[in-house]
């Protein structure tokens, strides 16, 4: 009896985990998109579950702020806040620079070469001008960077953040910002490490970082001004 039991809460997670993975990559790719409230049964239908796997997925990602629950209307997905990215990307400079010392001390070999593999992909991304795998490589870029300083928790907290900027801001992001720079940036960071220069690595990467920032904000300042012009009554920002 006990082992049909543990299958039984295997398989119930499993099922939660294929709605959590469904659900972020209909986020990812704005299917779902910021202020939308989320119907279980229609999401259910299209991942081909059950509505309890859904809900518990739903509830995962309430945890991580990517959703809000209204009491007696059910979960929406949280509208973008000027506010919020700003706080992002404002601990993110904070995060990554933080763990440069640390980098520069493990880095070895092994590391550079996953770095360099890091930046071909994200070079290799801008030419295809895929604007999807543009923003998963940039990001897998900063998480190799910062996986080398070998700092857990910081890292942990990199990765929630990098979450929510995915999951709610990708519709934004990259029409926003700088991506022709962006690549001599990261350029520009990798070989600062290449050459063991510390405060050249810190510049890059602070000018980087507070450069995104800032034309993400310039840009979604902008679309706000634009939702309330043409929808004085009703936008989603």
């Amino acid at each position: 009896m006990p082992p049909k039991k543990i299958n039984e809460e295997t398989e119930k997670t499993d099922l939660t985990y294929k709605a959590y993975r469904a659900i972020r990559q209909m986020l990812f790719y704005n299917e779902i998109l910021p202020g939308q409230k989320i119907k279980y049964k229609d999401l259910a239908g299209r991942i081909g579950v059950s509505m309890t796997p859904v809900i518990q997925a739903i509830k995962w990602l309430e945890f991580r702020n990517i959703v809000r629950h209204e009491a007696n209307k059910g979960y929406y997905i949280n509208e973008v806040s000027l506010k919020e990215i700003t706080e992002i990307y404002n601990t993110r400079l904070l995060i990554e620079v933080s763990m440069i010392s640390d980098t520069m001390k493990n880095l070895d070999i092994t590391g550079m070469k996953k770095l360099r593999k890091a930046l071909k992909n994200y070079k290799n991304a801008v030419v295809e001008d895929n604007y999807y795998k543009r923003i998963m490589t940039d990001m897998e870029y900063h998480m190799c960077l910062a996986s080398l300083a070998g700092c857990k928790i910081q890292l942990k907290m990199l990765q929630e953040l990098f979450d929510v900027l995915l999951l709610r801001y990708s519709r934004n992001l990259y029409f926003s910002s700088v991506m022709d720079t962006s690549l001599k940036e990261h350029s520009d960071i990798f070989e600062s490490l290449e050459k063991r220069d510390k405060k050249g690595a810190i510049k890059a990467l602070t000018y980087h970082i507070t450069t995104v920032r800032d034309h993400i904000i310039k840009g979604m300042s902008m679309l706000i001004v634009d939702a309330k012009e043409s929808f004085p009554d009703n936008y989603s920002f």
